[in-house]
């Protein structure tokens, strides 16, 4: 009997190890595509498509070369000779205990602050908040365009802006002297549009324009104002607790239709 059983355990065994030799494993197809690439964003695609049809649609008598260029450096004084004099007595050393100060070197600070490495963000609110559908402004841009190759700023509503848009910001682009500023006037058309629409709400701008946060707004307005196209950035700006992302979407006027003499900038918080 005994030997019955081993002959059977030995049987079962062999047809075990005889369907597994049969089985055939298989391995995926190696493939040789690139890995998909991150989704840009709807309005990178938009402002892409609109450059370039006015690359397209652009007149062959603008000059090419760039008219507005970032503020050059003060330049680095030459040291003055030094004159012969007689020797004076040399100044009593100071003890020891007593500290002596030494002026700092002056550091070169960057219009755009490079964003902090693993700096802890607050946990969101609780709680589901609605939130209000504001109109897209690059829409807006095409609709007072009216078919022309740019709008002008003359067309531009404060009222809507300022109840849709309220921190945007008008530079104005001077050809003559090469330079650009910021149109305090518009943005005073603004205050009142958004105090008109809340008269009863102080008006208090969520986006606090330093001299950093409006350097960097120049720098995109004069990208626009050279290349008559366009564009759009996101940097990382230091707040109090943490750091707010800012994203400027930059957008040219044109009163002659062929050199750029405005540009309207829209500052948004990113969430």
């Amino acid at each position: 009997m005994r030997e019955n059983t081993d002959d059977n355990n030995e049987l079962e065994t062999g047809l075990n190890a005889a369907s597994l030799s049969r089985i055939k494993l298989r391995r995926p197809k190696e493939t040789t595509a690139s890995p998909r690439k991150v989704k840009s964003g709807d309005i990178t695609d938009r402002l892409q498509t609109l450059a370039e049809e006015l690359e397209a649609s652009k007149p062959t008598s603008i000059n090419p070369e760039p008219a507005f260029t970032a503020e050059p450096e003060a330049p680095a004084k030459s040291p003055a000779r030094k004159k012969t004099k007689p020797r004076a007595k040399p100044a009593p050393k100071r003890p020891a205990s007593v500290p002596v100060d030494v002026a700092p070197a002056p550091r070169v600070v960057s219009a755009v602050p490079p964003r902090r490495a693993n700096w802890a963000r607050p946990a969101a609110a609780s709680g589901w908040q609605k939130k209000r559908a504001t109109p897209d402004i690059l829409t807006y841009w095409m609709e007072i365009r009216d078919g022309n190759r740019y709008p002008s700023w003359q067309n531009l509503d404060t009222a809507k802006i300022g109840k849709y848009w309220p921190n945007c910001t008008l530079v104005y682009c001077d050809r003559a002297v090469g330079r650009l500023q910021l149109e305090n006037g518009f943005a005073s058309e603004i205050r009142q549009a958004v105090l008109a629409e809340n008269p009863h709400q102080k008006y208090v701008s969520d986006i606090d324009f330093s001299p950093m946060v409006v350097d960097w707004v120049l720098s995109l307005a004069r990208d626009v104002a050279n290349s008559g196209k366009p564009t759009h950035g996101t940097e990382y700006f230091p707040s109090t607790f943490d750091e707010i992302p800012l994203r400027v979407i930059a957008l040219p006027l044109s009163e002659n239709q062929i050199q750029v003499d405005h540009v309207l900038c829209y500052v948004q918080k990113l969430d």
